[in-house]
This record gives C-alpha cells, sequence and structure tokens, in this order.
C-alpha cells in the first residue's frame, strides 16, 4: 500500500462514488441510482457506500453511445 492507503499493484482497479459518477456521465444522481438498480451500470456496496468501478463506467458510456438513449 502506499502513503494514502490504496494498493501499488497491477490488480488496482478505481472506484468512483456515484456522485462522481454522475459528473463523469452527465447525469443527474437519482438517473446513476436507476442504473444500479436496472443493473445496467455494475456497482457494489462496501459497507453502507456505493462503488462503481471505472470499467463499468467507460463500457456503459459505449453501450449508451451505440443505443443513443440516456436515462431521464
Amino acid at each position: 500500500m502506499d502513503k494514502t492507503g490504496r494498493q501499488n499493484d497491477m490488480n488496482y482497479e478505481e472506484h468512483l462514488t456515484p456522485e462522481e459518477a454522475s459528473r463523469y456521465l452527465r447525469l443527474s444522481l437519482s438517473s446513476v441510482y436507476k442504473l444500479i438498480r436496472q443493473r445496467e451500470l455494475g456497482a457494489s456496496k462496501e459497507g453502507r457506500f456505493w462503488k462503481i468501478r471505472r470499467s463499468d463506467l467507460e463500457e456503459l458510456v459505449e453501450n449508451l453511445g451505440e443505443r443513443e438513449e440516456f436515462p431521464d
């Protein structure tokens, strides 16, 4: 681990909060939670907090771009 408590190995993958994901996707926070509930966006809970892998966000953007649909 480094000074921030993060692992310094090749298996580390960046995670974002739903708030960060909403800014990344330019969607409302409620839309991000809707995507999670509908299993369109992979997310996991750590304690009471949600975490979303950046790779899942990028995959969602690709899929939504192909469908040209964005949730309300």
